[in-house]
């Protein structure tokens, strides 16, 4: 579904990532771990398109779509939920949900939209409840499931999370932790990148340890959350010790 093959990018003159290579297959859910700096937040902009490629290639389907702008990214199927959510704050929930399916023209399409914003209303019912109220005045965890259910609105094929549970009490995480599993069992690739990384491996399928802009280990997620490194570096914990 989603390969990144030897990637290299960065900001300026300064270089972030060293050649990372990931896999994430149809229906997957795969999680980058790894310290503050270590480059996972960047990867899920160069793999959306908002960071140019130095080097390297993202591959979707077996179409290598590097060179393709975002929002031609998007309409083949690449979506990022960023960090800090990026709602309208003065346009309403049904405005915002809107605007995710502005690709989504012509007849057939507009309504296949509208039964996805259902979907979304019955994935969060919250948000049908908050439908007319303006996205700004929405609490944090409001925000975070409609900035998840905007990115669906354009009909993703691969959902790239960054740090969806940030600010957020337990329940509400778990909530959206929730939805993303049935989206996950609903056939729908993910790539997560989460601040608590016991959480992201937990849910994921299969796991990568990012150092210094480079994947340093990889592995299924329960052998990463069984691995003592990890768990002593990432997790907290050595030996069974929390």
């Amino acid at each position: 579904m989603l390969e990144v093959d030897a990637f290299v990018a960065g900001y300026g003159r300064i270089p972030v990532l060293h050649g990372v290579s990931l896999k994430a297959g149809a229906g997957q859910m795969i999680t980058l771990v790894g310290a503050n700096g270590a480059g996972k937040s960047t990867l899920l902009k160069a793999i959306a398109g908002v960071l140019p490629a130095r080097s390297g290639r993202v591959i979707l389907e077996g179409e290598d779509v590097t060179g393709v702008p975002v929002h031609r990214r998007v309409g083949k199927g690449v979506v990022l939920v960023p960090e800090g959510r990026m709602l309208f704050g003065a346009m309403s929930v049904d405005e915002n949900l809107t605007l995710g399916a502005y690709l989504r023209t012509g007849g057939e399409a507009r309504r296949e939209a509208e039964a996805e914003r259902e979907r979304v209303f019955e994935l969060f019912p919250i948000l049908a409840r908050r439908r007319t109220q303006p996205a700004g005045t929405l609490s944090g965890g409001e925000q975070q499931m409609l900035a998840v259910g905007r990115a669906l609105m354009s009909a993703p094929k691969v959902l790239l999370l960054d740090e969806p549970s940030l600010g957020l009490a337990p329940k509400v995480i778990s909530e959206i932790f929730a939805v993303l599993d049935r989206l996950r069992e609903g056939g729908l690739t993910m790539v997560l990148v989460e601040q608590d990384a016991r959480l992201a491996l937990k849910h994921a399928d299969y796991g990568y340890v990012m150092r210094t802009g480079s994947v340093a280990l990889e592995g299924s997620s329960a052998d990463l959350l069984a691995n003592d490194d990890v768990r002593l570096i990432y997790l907290g914990a050595w030996h069974g010790r929390e």
